[in-house]
């Protein structure tokens, strides 16, 4: 199971990060919006950390979109793989 769970992670990272770059984000900002600390944004992306469900909404709400589409995206990137 652990191997579905990080092939979800990831791939929620890609779609992160994707979102982030869309709106000429810097990772600073996203942090900033989202009320993390200034390195677990770069983090999550590296695939270092995984977020939790709150704070994955919070990045959510930081890019504008709803956690639901986020979601979606990375189910769907991850079954590409």
């Amino acid at each position: 199971m652990a191997k579905l769970t990080d092939d979800f992670a990831s791939a929620l990272a890609k779609v992160i990060k994707r979102h982030r770059q869309q709106k000429g984000m810097s990772l600073a900002k996203l942090a900033e919006l989202s009320g993390t600390t200034q390195t677990y944004p770069g983090r999550v992306e590296k695939g270092e950390r995984t977020p939790t469900v709150t704070v994955a909404d919070a990045f959510a709400k930081a890019l504008g979109v709803p956690l639901s589409k986020l979601i979606a995206e990375a189910e769907k990137l991850q079954n590409k793989t």
